[in-house]
């Protein structure tokens, strides 16, 4: 399926230079609602589900997508207020989780994570297809990463960070496919610096947003082809 990454024009860069993108961790993601659970539970089962968390947390991250990139409000809150972009992206539809929004928490089998001793992927993957009511405009879509399958570098802080590998052409086994890149309405980067960070065997497809002032939605223009010029780079791919 066809999803989109909104980023930052620097951080668009980077992960075209370095052909990766950041996994996030459970712990940093947008809406932690999700997590607490609307049933109460009592101070026992709450402590265990707090260790269950923190362990999965070192155990699994997630990418987050959109299924469309129609609303300002993505631009805005997710692509440094319209300068950004939108990568556009082809994943497996068997990696899609898409996110449901309630006004309740998770039903989570808790007793069930309980008896095993820990949450397991499809635990994670249930509690990160759940938000708030007041998400939905984002109508996202999330991939979930087991971290030991992956890159890792240690951030000038001291904590370890994951990508996920990204590829352009049409061959390869890793997950993220990029077919496009969305330049928002007041993008500060140009096609010739999107080109400088691809290789020279590379065509990326772009498009220039602009707002439809009928709509009040967001439209991208006819896409054109961008070329690389980079004879070679130091990728990362998956460990």
């Amino acid at each position: 399926m066809i999803v989109y990454h909104f980023t930052s024009s620097e951080f668009a860069i980077r992960a075209l230079r370095d052909r990766r993108l950041k996994i996030v961790r459970l712990n940093e993601l947008n809406d932690p609602w999700a997590f607490c659970m609307a049933d109460p539970l009592d101070e026992d089962v709450r402590l265990t589900l707090e260790s269950f968390w923190n362990h999965a947390n070192e155990q699994y991250g997630a990418i987050c997508f959109c299924s469309n990139y129609l609303d300002p409000a993505l631009w805005s809150h997710y692509a440094d207020g319209h300068r950004g972009v939108a990568l556009v992206f082809e994943i497996p539809d068997s990696d899609a989780i898409p996110v449901t929004y309630h006004s309740a928490g998770c039903d989570l089998n808790v007793a069930a994570a309980l008896k095993r001793g820990c949450f397991d992927q499809s635990d994670v993957s249930q509690l990160v297809s759940v938000k708030f009511t007041s998400w939905r405009y984002e109508q996202e879509i999330r991939m979930t990463c087991a971290l030991n399958d992956y890159f890792c570098q240690i951030n000038a802080k001291g904590k370890k960070v994951y990508f996920e590998s990204l590829r352009l052409e049409p061959y390869g086994v890793d997950a993220l496919k990029l077919v496009g890149l969305i330049r928002g309405a007041q993008c500060d980067v140009s096609p010739a610096g999107i080109a400088s960070e691809l290789l020279a065997v590379d065509t990326l497809q772009v498009q220039d947003a602009r707002l439809e002032t009928s709509s009040n939605l967001i439209m991208a223009g006819e896409p054109y082809g961008v070329s690389g010029e980079r004879l070679f780079t130091a990728c990362c791919f998956r460990v």
